[in-house]
């Protein structure tokens, strides 16, 4: 029977360095892990592997066949379009999870926060905000599982950085024996197949390969720079009240010009580690390989910098935001 890696799932190997699951020849037999995940884990040293979405919607079918029970999990910080395009390619009963609730202001009730993702008019059978890292939540998602489950086992399914491989190590510590943790990192396809975790007798959790999700900041910084851009703690929000032709500039990861409207309030929700400027329009442009895009406004929406944070902006107003050419930047339905 093939060796599996422990922390990403696929099947070991040491025929070919280049591939993934490569383990030196001499530790294979004693190997839980392979070479990719023990360098990610021990140095922050990230290879990265390019795995498509056709893929993902492939796993998402399979899903399908087993009528089992689905744990969706979105990152808070991060709620895109994807949350409807997953939804509407899984028939299962699904529980939508929303992870990371230690780094959304404490201020922010969950009742709100649910009640605007349920504007979305998503298929799920119940929505519960949970942070891994606190152990918030995860008795009454326990519960829930136990309760909507199909059989034993129980999908996990998200985006990449969603939060999924923390999740099932916490849950690992708080109702199994079973201490294989899984790889967990800010930077994106750390799991790389599908993993069964055991966690006792009455549940099995099945992780997934995260959707992919273009156009993240994650895919176009290094390491060290993301440790500073993906929020640790509690976010601190901040806020600037503008007139027109003022720019707030996000080091220089972002510029956001305020081009046209009333005296307005934007409150920027993003890392803590990150230094924010008022300054006036006409600047020379600080974001490297930037393109802009036009926004306009209105009263009820967020502004979002994928993977970077959000801004929420209180009146109608015309906004250019400057990024990274690579970065997706899009409006939604405010979430706070």
């Amino acid at each position: 029977m093939n060796k599996k890696c422990s922390g990403c799932g696929v099947v070991l190997q040491i025929d070919k360095p280049e591939a993934i699951g490569y383990v030196e020849p001499n530790m294979y037999e004693k190997s839980r892990v392979c070479r990719r995940c023990f360098r990610l884990k021990f140095y922050g040293d990230y290879i990265f592997v390019d795995k498509s979405n056709g893929e993902y919607e492939e796993v998402l079918k399979e899903i399908n066949n087993t009528g089992d029970l689905v744990i969706y999990m979105v990152d808070l910080f991060n709620i895109s379009e994807e949350l409807i395009y997953v939804d509407k390619l899984l028939n299962n009963q699904i529980i939508l999870v929303l992870t990371k609730r230690d780094i959304i202001p404490k201020s922010v009730k969950d009742k709100k926060i649910i009640k605007k993702l349920e504007e979305y008019n998503l298929d799920v059978i119940d929505i519960i905000s949970i942070s891994s890292e606190k152990n918030y939540n995860l008795d009454k998602l326990y519960k829930l599982i136990l309760k909507h489950k199909k059989s034993n086992n129980v999908y996990v399914v998200g985006n990449t950085n969603a939060g999924k491989s923390s999740f099932i190590n916490k849950m690992m510590v708080n109702y199994s024996s079973n201490k294989s943790y899984i790889t967990t990192s800010m930077l994106p396809s750390t799991t790389l197949d599908i993993m069964e975790i055991k966690l006792n007798d009455k549940l099995t959790l099945v992780d997934t390969p995260g959707l992919v999700e273009e156009g993240n900041v994650v895919d176009c910084y290094d390491y060290m720079t993301l440790k500073r851009i993906v929020p640790k703690k509690e976010i601190k929000p901040r806020t600037y009240q503008l007139d027109p032709k003022r720019c707030l500039l996000v080091e220089n990861f972002a510029q956001i010009e305020y081009v046209e409207g009333g005296r307005n309030s934007f409150t920027l929700y993003l890392s803590n580690e990150l230094n924010v400027k008022n300054e006036a329009i006409g600047l020379v442009l600080n974001v490297p390989k930037a393109k802009k895009e036009t926004f306009i406004v209105e009263p009820g929406e967020d502004i979002v910098i994928s993977g970077l944070g959000w801004i929420k902006i209180v009146d109608k107003a015309i906004v250019d935001i400057y990024v990274n050419e690579k970065i997706k930047v899009f409006k939604r339905k405010s979430i706070i």
